[in-house]
């Protein structure tokens, strides 16, 4: 009797192959998640940079005018839906011992607070507190003519 030579050919297995493609599967799922997070990560920061910003607008805003010189509130709401409340309160600040009974101090302190809430939000998102000096002296161009 002669031996048969089995002959065997080149290439993979079908368990092989099926090992490979569930590593590959593997891995493209984790880089998907991966990606995912990522984007969900960006679209956070991004809403949050808005926040930012707009609250920063709205104490520029109300810094730079000149009219607010007393307590005051105030509220509003930008495009997107993002609500901001403007609260400017009085602070009482300590007179000098040497200073004299019923003279007004020549200038005041006026704190202000702004709260930026999302379109969704109950709570404020941000807070932005800042103190301001003000003049007690009439400002110019508001001055009564003399007679």
């Amino acid at each position: 009797m002669k031996a048969v030579k089995m002959r065997r050919e080149a290439g993979f297995t079908l368990l092989e192959v099926l090992v490979a493609l569930s590593v590959l599967a593997i891995g493209a799922a984790m880089t998907l998640s991966a990606i995912s997070g990522a984007l969900g990560n960006i679209r956070k920061v991004q809403l949050r940079t808005r926040t930012i910003q707009h609250a920063e607008t709205v104490m520029e805003l109300s810094l730079l005018d000149d009219a607010i010189r007393q307590p005051t509130t105030k509220s509003g709401d930008f495009e997107d839906g993002t609500r901001w409340t403007l609260a400017v309160n009085a602070v009482d600040t300590p007179r000098p011992a040497n200073f004299p009974q019923g003279m007004e101090l020549p200038q005041k302190l006026l704190f202000y607070a702004v709260e930026v809430y999302a379109p969704d939000s109950q709570a404020p998102d941000l807070r932005l507190q800042t103190l301001k000096v003000i003049s007690t002296a009439e400002p110019q161009g508001t001055r009564r003519p003399s007679r």
